[in-house]
């Protein structure tokens, strides 16, 4: 059901929003809003992954908003900066994920009339969590969740990644960065990790797992979208959350990209030097569809 958020309210937060970004940020990072003019009948939220802006959805958005929809685009919490090498991820933290979920639903809520919220990677964790617990999202689309860091084990595959999280989240923050730099990373991206950011995403992921499994989500409907040959993430630990959203009677859809496509994390960064973004985009607008 639509939320309490009129028109007029959600233009506001927008713009509000938008101002307190600031001069810091690199200029393609900003969040954005594609609108048709006035509350749209659908408007879907894109939501980066960790590390990455806004600019990661530069192609697919304009494909949505030819199909009709308001795209809108915001950036999270402590990305975007203009310098590469920033350490400003090691300050974020789960709760600011949760609250930049809640206020990119309000805003989305009061644009348009039918929310999809779609998010990749760490956006897939703040996509799973507002899926998971606001009512006004109609459906959520949930890509790669990063869920798990270790690859999927036979035995004790929970145990094991809890413990990694639990030791992200405890041991001294790492930039990798420094030690590490990414190689052929998109212009606008961080150039390495925070280990405590990858942490504090987990944290968010092992909260959404405990609280599906007690009960239905609020979301009409969830996609979850995996990738068979998937590096970076755990997608059994995936497979097991969209089975607690079945089993508490969500409408919960699955696909899953082929091993033999070879396709990268990142599934939707044109500017990834790994990137299928024309394998990918024509299967997800057709899910979506």
């Amino acid at each position: 059901m639509p939320g309490n958020v009129s028109y007029q309210q959600a233009t506001a937060k927008l713009a509000t929003l938008q101002a307190m970004e600031g001069n810091d940020l690199n200029p393609v990072c900003h969040t954005r809003l594609l609108s048709h003019g006035g509350r749209a009948e659908r408007i879907i939220v894109l939501v980066h992954g960790l590390t990455n802006c806004p600019a990661q959805f530069a192609q697919f958005a304009p494909r949505l908003f030819e199909q009709g929809y308001d795209v809108l685009i915001p950036r999270m919490p402590r990305h975007g900066l203009a310098d590469p090498l920033t350490n400003a991820l090691s300050l974020l933290s789960w709760r600011d994920l949760v609250a930049f979920g809640d206020q990119t639903v309000d805003i989305a809520s009061g644009l348009g009339r039918e929310v999809t919220y779609l998010g990749l990677s760490a956006g897939g964790i703040v996509a799973a969590d507002v899926a998971q617990r606001r009512s006004e999202v109609q459906r959520a689309v949930v890509i790669a969740p990063f869920l798990g860091i270790l690859p999927n084990l036979a035995v004790i595959n929970t145990p094991a990644n809890a413990l990694v999280a639990w030791l992200l989240q405890t041991i001294p923050n790492i930039n990798t960065q420094y030690r590490f730099p990414f190689k052929g990373a998109p212009g606008h991206s961080y150039l390495g990790y925070s280990s405590r950011a990858l942490g504090e995403v987990l944290r968010l992921g092992a909260r959404v797992m405990r609280q599906a499994s007690v009960q239905r989500a609020a979301a009409s409907k969830i996609l979850l979208v995996t990738n068979a040959d998937d590096h970076a993430i755990n997608n059994k630990l995936a497979y097991g959350l969209a089975q607690r959203w079945q089993d508490h009677g969500t409408a919960t859809q699955t696909y899953t990209f082929a091993r033999d496509l070879h396709l990268f994390h990142d599934l939707m960064d044109p500017d990834q030097r790994l990137q299928h973004v024309d394998t990918v985009y024509p299967i997800l607008l057709d899910l979506l569809a």
